[in-house]
């Protein structure tokens, strides 16, 4: 069932369009017109901001290119972001030049998602954690990107980020002191192993594209930062 909503992506107020994964693409294009009628867009909502979670299914370019300007011309709905857990709609999102999310801002994966490779209970995400974002897992976490400033990622177990980290990162969240947390560069505004807390540095970060990887793990009490 195709659903409107409107939702605070930070400051911001937008309007979210949720549209189902198990109707076909007319199907869903005749609810979403019903929707966008019933709500009477047109008059209320005109120029808002938006958008639209796709959920699990998958929409090529064109299909995309096409509903994207359906909004805009006959609703006067501004798409910005999109939000999908299948490689081919993300990537179709990034050619419209569409904020691509795995999962809304400000929510948190449960441990089932789709984007999740389980092994050993670790939970992988290939993109980056942005602000505004919580990850909470019940083990280790993967992160394929960044973790940008502003997002958490708390796991009981072990925290690895292949990017940046600068945002809060909490290992070992039930008490293990063993946990670590291991970044491609590491700038966080807060690192947590167990009940120990640590800042970063107040020097910048490396230059772009420059990777010094390093490891944080509690060391004679206190959390200890190493090359990795």
């Amino acid at each position: 069932m195709v659903e409107l909503t409107s939702w605070r992506n930070g400051l911001l107020k937008e309007l979210l369009l949720t549209l189902p994964a198990e109707d076909s693409w007319e199907e869903m294009l005749g609810q979403v017109e019903a929707a966008l009628d019933e709500a009477k867009v047109r008059s209320s909502a005109h120029g808002a901001q938006l958008t639209i979670d796709m959920g699990v299914r998958s929409v090529g370019f064109e299909l995309l290119a096409e509903l994207v300007e359906r909004l805009r011309v006959d609703y006067s709905l501004l798409t910005v972001a999109l939000v999908s857990t299948e490689m081919l709609t993300q990537e179709s999102g990034r050619h419209l030049a569409l904020n691509v999310y795995s999962m809304l801002p400000g929510t948190s994966v449960p441990a089932a998602a789709p984007e999740t490779i389980s092994g050993g209970n670790a939970l992988y995400l290939p993109n980056t954690v942005r602000s505004g974002q919580r990850i909470d897992h019940p083990g280790t976490v993967i992160v394929g990107g960044d973790v940008n400033a502003g997002a958490e990622v708390i796991a009981e177990g072990d925290i690895l980020v292949f990017g940046t980290l600068r945002g809060l990162a909490h290992a070992g969240s039930r008490g293990s002191e063993t946990a670590r947390i291991v970044a491609g560069n590491m700038r966080p505004q807060q690192i947590r192993i167990a009940g120990k807390i640590a800042r970063s540095p107040e020097e910048g970060g490396l230059p772009s594209g420059i990777r010094n990887p390093e490891i944080a793990r509690i060391e004679n009490g206190e959390i200890q930062v190493s090359p990795a």
